[in-house]
């Protein structure tokens, strides 16, 4: 019996689907183009991810599939009312639209107050129900006469293949809603900042019945990087992941629930039944796009090219590739900023510069998390774990081991995995021993040198401030 996975990303739905052995028969990606209607806004055309999701589904109905999974994309918001209409476009996690909430009052001095540090930042879910509420009143009337929902994305897909208003924890713990700890409603939130109780899908497990589609069964539905970490196999002290697409995750195992600052968040990775893992969180939001960025101006022709800059000099070139702002330290409004250029500069030495610059933001990341998580291995995926260039440069970064798995596909073979335990095959403490883990590289902190020093990086991008 064949499992699928449809995996939403912030700019495609892939379908992935796998043999009894989680071997991978099929592949499918729909692209679903981001939206910038206004500065700072970053948003996906809802009735296009709508029909991408429908047609994987159909596709995977026609591959035999028995067993459906889905992952997400996390903080963001979208409406649709009783019949899965969507009424608004998906806010996505890239959005900064909440920054008009949060840098003014009353919000602005609320955010000081230790209960909403961490919830009142321009990307959460909260704050973007909180502009809703201010800009668009009546879609929460709506709400409270129950003719209308609001939640995450993972909600959303949640009502199109069940019906019911539910949410997965690993999603919900995110909304500054629902507590990771005690898993429950943070009912101060509602009262402080006013927010409709109607804003409350019911909290499921990530391995759940969520319903039928097309004769196949919907059994998991997980936040993307917290089934990268179950594909990478971390759900165990000491292990760490670096999720590398549109921008780059970086995640540790913890050994409970702790509330974390410094642009830094707490995770609920997994619950199912009374088990529940817990990690920290720090990310960057362009890293993959950066090298996108920069196969559009011509400087490489692939992010295939990259292993040829091993051993280039970067001519003292200094490049802060910042071009979506920077979660840790928590600079949302930062950008790109270059140093050092000449008339010598060669195209290889920028590309080199802008690589090293990348991996010095995720050690910036990976230097708050050490201070919650002693990390002694880091697993990666994402396309940009494909250059082995990058991965040493990382590996240097980082002072750690780095390893990349054979299926560098971490999210949509965690979902998988969980698909295994779902159908019965697997137990959780499988998973937890990592039965589906397969290492092909491992690389070690040395191999590639790096001539960017990670504090002059931390000190320009602790300069930066906010323009608007």
């Amino acid at each position: 019996m064949s499992l699928g996975v449809i995996d939403v990303g912030t700019t495609n739905v892939k379908l992935i689907v796998y043999d009894d052995e989680l071997n991978q028969r099929y592949s499918e990606t729909v692209n679903v183009p981001m939206l910038f209607p206004g500065n700072y806004y970053v948003e996906q055309d809802a009735n296009g991810l709508r029909s991408a999701f429908n047609h994987l589904i159909n596709t995977a109905r026609d591959k035999g599939v028995r067993y459906l999974g889905i992952s997400t994309y996390r903080a963001s918001i979208i409406a649709w009312d009783k019949s899965g209409n969507p009424l608004i476009n998906i806010i996505t996690w890239l959005d900064r639209r909440g920054l008009e909430i949060v840098n003014k009052y009353p919000y602005s001095l609320m955010r000081h107050l230790p209960l909403l540090s961490s919830i009142l930042i321009p990307t959460s879910p909260v704050v973007q129900i909180l502009w809703l509420l201010k800009y668009r009143q009546g879609l929460i009337e709506r709400v409270r006469k129950g003719e209308v929902f609001i939640g995450t994305l993972s909600s959303y897909l949640a009502y199109l293949v069940g019906g019911g208003y539910v949410n997965d924890a690993s999603n919900e713990a995110l909304t500054g809603l629902w507590h990771p700890g005690n898993l429950r409603r943070i009912d101060l939130i509602y009262d402080l900042l006013k927010i409709p109780r109607e804003v409350s899908p019911e909290v499921i497990d990530n391995i759940h019945e969520l319903g039928e589609v097309d004769g196949m069964r919907v059994g998991v539905l997980i936040a993307d990087q917290q089934a990268a970490m179950i594909g990478e196999g971390c759900l165990s002290i000491g292990c760490g992941k670096v999720t590398n697409g549109t921008g780059s995750f970086v995640d540790a195992v913890i050994d409970r629930f702790r509330l974390v600052g410094d642009g830094l968040l707490p995770l609920l990775i997994l619950k199912y039944g009374g088990d529940v893992f817990y990690g920290v969180e720090g990310f960057l939001p362009a890293t993959g796009s950066v090298i996108d960025w920069l196969v559009k101006l011509g400087l490489l022709t692939s992010p295939q090219e990259l292993d040829k800059l091993s051993g280039v000099s970067a001519q003292g070139i200094i490049v802060i590739p910042a071009l979506a702002g920077v979660n840790v330290p928590p600079r949302p409004c930062a950008r790109g900023l270059i140093d050092g250029l000449t008339l010598n500069t060669t195209r290889e030495a920028f590309v080199r510069a802008v690589v090293e610059g990348i991996v010095q933001l995720i050690g910036i990341i990976f230097d708050k998390i050490r201070n919650y998580s002693g990390v002694s291995v880091v697993r990666v995926d994402g396309g940009l774990s494909r250059s082995t260039l990058f991965l040493k440069l990382l590996a240097t970064a980082l002072g750690t081991v780095v390893e990349r798995q054979r299926d560098v596909e971490a999210t949509a073979r965690g979902v998988a995995a969980l698909l295994k335990v779902f159908k019965g095959d697997w137990s959780l403490n499988d998973i937890v021993r990592g039965i589906h883990v397969n290492v092909e590289l491992r690389v070690n902190p040395g191999e590639e040198e790096l001539s960017l020093n990670r504090d002059v990086v931390r000190r320009l991008v602790e300069g930066m401030k906010c323009r608007i």
